[in-house]
């Protein structure tokens, strides 16, 4: 059922994209919101209790709709899973912007790009601003960002959907890295920092280990191997800090994709800091231009492929066996 529900909604997504303004992720950000709002008293612990409450609480609500549902009939159980898999999972979050993007590049059309990537990042970021970057750098940040994406919207949620009964586990993942977000923005002069958000952080971070590591197997598997598992070996030198996994899922991932496409995809001075100390600077790794935009949505489409792929394979040998 995993494999049915998964493909039902990556061609629901294609035919009917999900607005990013919709009534669930308003819910959502209420939700956390007011558990920040109310259970935030500055200490660490309750950061953990309020954690519990969102994430592990909202994910067993939702998996005991599922077992009663499941109780009742399977097909009622695949339009459950389809339900929640259709609001987790958003591939076209990722490749429609880049696309978008491409298309403004293409007509040679800067400030158009410039302000299609602002909006994409704000998003997340309502700070970020494109106004003064060069077209090299959008290109890098766009692709930067989708590649992020792609992760949190798709890969991490098609890991854990798997590997946990029913849609626990893709909503378990949404909610774990929401609030990891949510509860570490950068603090205000009304906000001062505090400890709240830490165990957040650090709950998404290792939540995130085994996915960002399959993600990047998979853009070796699908782009240059060679290139990709030497860019990981590169990245993984770093010695842990503070008991956090090294190297963390942004670093690795863009650092197969690097490999993968042959390009730079990491900020100049982070890639510098991992790749030119070997005498070739960036690793011989080129800068990026619009057309690597496609080549991106490619390596993610084929990366997907393959998981869904031996997801079937999986799925037809435990029903021959």
């Amino acid at each position: 059922m995993s494999w049915l529900s998964l493909v039902i909604t990556l061609l629901l997504e294609q035919l009917r994209p999900l607005p990013t303004t919709n009534p669930v992720y308003s819910g959502v950000r209420q939700i956390s919101a007011w558990a920040e709002r109310n259970l935030n008293a500055g200490r660490w612990q309750h950061g953990v209790y309020a954690w519990l409450l969102v994430v592990v609480g909202l994910a067993l609500t939702v998996g005991a709709v599922y077992t009663i549902a499941i109780s009742i009939h399977w097909l009622l159980a695949l339009v459950v899973n389809v339900s929640v898999l259709f609001f987790a999972l958003g591939f076209r979050q990722f490749s429609h912007r880049g696309t978008e993007i491409q298309i403004a590049l293409a007509n040679g059309d800067l400030n158009g790009a410039r302000r299609e990537l602002t909006a994409w990042k704000q998003q997340i970021d309502p700070t970020f601003s494109a106004s003064d970057l060069d077209q090299d750098e959008v290109v890098r940040q766009a692709i930067e960002h989708g590649l992020l994406l792609s992760q949190r919207h798709v890969f991490g949620v098609f890991f854990w959907f798997v590997v946990l009964p029913g849609p626990i586990g893709a909503v378990a993942y949404r909610l774990a890295e929401h609030v990891a977000r949510a509860w570490n923005r950068p603090p205000s002069p009304v906000t001062p920092p505090d400890n709240f958000g830490d165990f957040a952080r650090r709950a998404f971070a290792w939540i995130d280990w085994a996915p960002a590591r399959l993600t990047s197997l998979g853009f070796a598997v699908v782009g240059d191997f060679e290139g990709a598992i030497y860019c990981w070996r590169q990245v993984s030198r770093q010695q842990p800090v503070d008991g956090m996994p090294v190297p963390d899922s942004r670093t690795l991932i863009l650092a197969a994709a690097s490999g993968a496409l042959n390009l730079r995809l990491m900020p100049a001075v982070e890639s510098a800091l991992y790749f030119d100390e070997v005498g070739n600077e960036g690793a011989g790794l080129a800068e990026p231009s619009a057309p690597a935009l496609r080549a991106v949505v490619g390596l993610v489409w084929r990366t997907l492929l393959l998981w869904l792929v031996l997801l079937l394979l999986l799925t037809l040998a435990s029903v021959f066996a």
